[in-house]
């Protein structure tokens, strides 16, 4: 058994330890690096190495390719071909404000034509890439989509607040031919004004097949307000339309296409 006098040397001991290491942790971090988005260590609120938290995503180092759910063909008139294709972007933090891709038209004996786009896509947003007016003198039976190039990068940025209220399809006659047209109304529930809005119409039948794409530029709608636009096809879409998509979309990194308040 120790005596009063060593315990007491003892308790004096333990109090002295613990002194100088509460004041190791004050005063320690004080002469260490301060830890930074570069240092080659997991730090701060990081979820990986120089990554995350109030660093650049971890996203970016590895960011996921476009998913493509489909990619489909239309005959539009005799000679000429609309194509689309359902895309999404997985990744949750990452942006691209320039997505370029390859549509590519083959039939039995390769390739018959091919037409190049651009667009652009927020986090996690699915939409419909479109492109009308591939021409070619051959019946395609297969259609390719390449993603070109995505550059991805960190934009908050606030996704337009577009309501698509309603959306009428008929088919119409004009000097003898029959034309389908799908007229929709679209709300702008947004702060800003928007100067250019593209939208983007696919038409589907009940088993998924396309009948009919279209890309419409709607001018100046204005904050709290709606306006009408039209998509109108020269002939009548071959089928009996059962799924109708309407898209409108803002270019978010284009000034011209924004007039803030």
């Amino acid at each position: 058994m120790l005596s009063w006098r060593a315990r007491k040397q003892l308790t004096v001991l333990l109090i002295i330890a613990v002194i100088i290491v509460g004041l190791g942790f004050l005063i320690v971090p004080k002469f260490l690096p301060e830890a930074t988005c570069f240092d080659n260590k997991k730090n701060k609120n990081e979820f990986d190495i120089d990554c995350g938290g109030s660093c650049a995503p971890c996203e970016l180092r590895n960011p996921k390719p476009l998913s493509i759910f489909w990619t489909r063909a239309v005959i539009a008139r005799p000679g000429t071909y609309d194509v689309a294709a359902e895309a999404q972007n997985l990744n949750e933090e990452l942006s691209s404000a320039n997505v370029e891709y390859e549509f590519s038209l083959f039939d039995g004996l390769g390739l018959i034509s091919r037409k190049t786009g651009k667009t652009f896509i927020l986090p996690q947003e699915r939409l419909h890439l479109i492109e009308t007016n591939l021409v070619t003198t051959r019946a395609p039976n297969r259609v390719e989509l390449r993603i070109l190039n995505a550059e991805w990068q960190v934009n908050q940025v606030d996704k337009p607040n577009l309501i698509v209220e309603r959306r009428d399809y008929k088919v119409m006659e004009e000097n003898g031919l029959k034309q389908s047209v799908i007229e929709v109304s679209i709300f702008n529930r947004s702060v800003p004004d928007y100067r250019k809005v593209e939208v983007n119409f696919t038409v589907l039948d009940k088993e998924g097949n396309l009948l009919g794409v279209n890309k419409v530029l709607l001018e100046d709608l204005f904050s709290n307000s709606r306006k009408v636009v039209k998509s109108i096809w020269p002939e009548e879409l071959r089928g009996v339309a059962d799924t109708i998509i309407i898209e409108p979309r803002v270019n978010v990194f284009d000034p011209s296409a924004i007039q803030r308040p």
